[in-house]
């Protein structure tokens, strides 16, 4: 069942019909090389600017908001590496402009990053707080010449190419209004230090680092939108993130499914293929109904309702679960075949990992799907 054509407008699907030949034809002959280097795929990222991929981020559309996470789910089937760079791109840099920016902030920034000319970061974790914005450390002060940040930020994606950041503070304007706000962050500005890229276990081609803030100054027009909204805006740009990384853990999930499917169908030289094994044709047979439901569920909060936090969290929880034990079981079905680096396979294991990570850890999303329930 191609699920695709039941939710998209056909004015979208030569976009994404391009997007899958490109995805089978460019990233599944590389995407090993680039796991086994970790090198930043920086050849591979016109196309997706050059297809104006971006430009579904910038409208209020849901339809326009699934066509881009669609393309996330379709480029995570081979390669989730880049699939995470896209998402951060589109959803820590893109999105957070077009929802927030004033009109002067949109103008000096958004188009940069919609056609690649800037790479953009979302700096919110820290050490101790984790995402929470209750325990925020980072702290921002107004001061006559503009504002002070000081703090550290961790696991920051894209820092190793970012050209600016989104950075997550506890503020004080200088008429005594407290709050949270995302500054705006050059590269280029004086009093920030990015680390050297994380080694990871997977994912293995999205740099990662952490950054220190140490008296950096910003001009007084870096605080996105100029309000001290964070909370509602990282709370909105959390969700959309989510829903992302729900559509790659699908993706990842359909990649291996995929892979382990054709090394079960092969004949053998002595007796019947692994897939004629009943007990192997019912696991499978689980799996691919575990995927679509997982799938399914997502699609439906994409165009229902986005921004629900709670409905998200669990789209979250069930996407990474199913990832997770679709690539743990491949492995097992595939035997010492799908443990070789060689089969891929103990790639999609490895890449799966993030999805129960990244964007919130899993027990974090358990944590908002159970607070409503504490409140009756």
């Amino acid at each position: 069942m191609n699920i695709t054509n039941k939710f998209f407008l056909e004015d979208h699907n030569e976009f994404l019909k391009e997007i899958e030949t490109y995805t089978q034809n460019n990233l599944a002959p590389v995407a090993k090389q680039y796991d086994e280097s970790g090198e930043f795929p920086t050849e591979l990222l016109p196309f997706f600017f050059e297809h104006h991929s971006f430009n579904f981020l910038i409208s209020d559309s849901k339809e326009n908001l699934a066509v881009f996470l669609e393309m996330i789910r379709i480029v995570s089937t081979k390669f989730a590496s880049l699939a995470s760079i896209l998402l951060t791109q589109g959803l820590y840099a893109v999105s957070p402009f077009y929802s927030f920016g004033t009109e002067k902030q949109k103008d000096s920034y958004l188009k940069d990053l919609i056609n690649g000319n800037k790479l953009g970061g979302f700096a919110m974790t820290e050490d101790h707080s984790g995402s929470d914005l209750s325990y925020l450390e980072t702290t921002a002060w107004e001061t006559e010449n503009g504002w002070t940040i000081n703090g550290s930020k961790k696991y920051v994606s894209n820092a190793a190419k970012a050209d600016l950041f989104l950075v997550v503070a506890k503020a004080k304007k200088l008429n005594g209004e407290t709050g949270i706000g995302i500054f705006i962050v050059k590269r280029s500005n004086e009093g920030l230090n990015i680390s050297d890229t994380m080694d990871k276990m997977g994912i293995k081609s999205l740099p990662v680092s952490s950054i220190n803030l140490d008296k950096a100054i910003v001009p007084k027009n870096a605080l996105l939108g100029e309000t001290l909204n964070g909370e509602e805006q990282v709370e909105q740009i959390m969700n959309l993130m989510k829903l992302a990384v729900s559509m790659q853990a699908i993706g990842i999930s359909q990649g291996s499914f995929e892979k382990g499917l054709h090394y079960l169908s092969l004949v053998r030289k002595f007796g019947n293929r692994l897939i004629d094994n009943q007990i192997t044709q019912q696991t499978m047979a689980d799996m691919n109904t575990n995927i679509h439901s997982a799938e399914a569920f997502t699609r439906y909060i994409i165009l229902d309702d986005p921004q629900d936090t709670v409905e998200v969290a669990m789209a979250k929880i069930l996407t990474a679960n199913t990832a997770i034990e679709t690539t743990e079981t491949m492995i097992q079905l595939t035997g010492g075949y799908g443990y070789m680096k060689d089969s891929e396979i103990e790639r999609y294991v490895r890449d799966a990992k993030i999805t129960s990570i990244y964007g919130g850890s899993s027990d974090s999303q358990r944590k908002i799907v159970a607070q409503p329930w504490l409140k009756k």
